[in-house]
């Protein structure tokens, strides 16, 4: 679901030459209805489109395929937007070839976040706040992210969390995204121990 002629047209040709993709369709921006009703495996859509589904289809992101997110645009976007939106990994744009496109596919599908290294390290960077011990306390969680961060403390992956909690994948990878920003840190390992050091788990 990619507006850009080029762009997709471009995109659709290294995905047909890919051996590990066995079909590709097009999809109009804003036809929701047929992509609810027979969801692909993956869907790409650029970071414009990204928002607008995400918009969209409050609610219904249980029905939602895999989505990677394709560009290089989102460096000003906070980490709160990367959290709130479900996605599955994100393709840079200018890199892009027939090998990061085949191995971001793969990532996907097995459960692995593929993302850009300049990417990982803007949420990693820009987003970080250092929260002191007592501060921690003060974070205010919501039931449903105490829940969460206690499965997360058990070591569970986003998928054993939202199996627990009988909520969709894209549920708790955005529990987890919101518990990392409440509590200041840059991941997972990060949010336990600060939670813990916090009596919070």
């Amino acid at each position: 679901m990619i507006e850009s002629q080029i762009i997709r047209i471009g995109m659709e040709g290294i995905l047909r030459d890919l051996a590990c993709v066995g079909r590709v369709e097009t999809y109009e921006p804003g036809c929701l209805d047929v992509l609810l009703d027979a969801p692909p495996d993956i869907l790409i859509i650029t970071f414009d489109e990204w928002r607008v589904l995400a918009e969209s289809t409050e609610g219904t992101h249980t029905r939602l395929p895999h989505l990677l997110v394709l560009g290089d645009e989102p460096y000003e976007w906070s980490g709160e937007l990367f959290a709130a939106l479900p996605v599955d990994g994100f393709l840079s744009l200018q890199k892009l070839s027939a090998q990061s496109a085949g191995e971001s596919l793969l990532r996907t599908v097995t459960g692995q976040m593929p993302m850009p290294p300049a990417l990982a390290r803007r949420l990693l960077t820009a987003n970080k706040v250092r929260i002191s011990g007592s501060a921690v306390r003060s974070v205010s969680l919501t039931s449903r992210e105490s829940e969460a961060l206690s499965l997360l403390a058990d070591g569970l992956s986003n998928k054993q969390i939202a199996r627990k909690l009988g909520i969709s994948i894209h549920g708790a990878k955005r529990l987890v995204g919101s518990i990392l920003l409440k509590l200041g840190a840059p991941n997972r390992t990060g949010a336990v121990v600060t939670a813990q050091k916090a009596g919070l788990v």
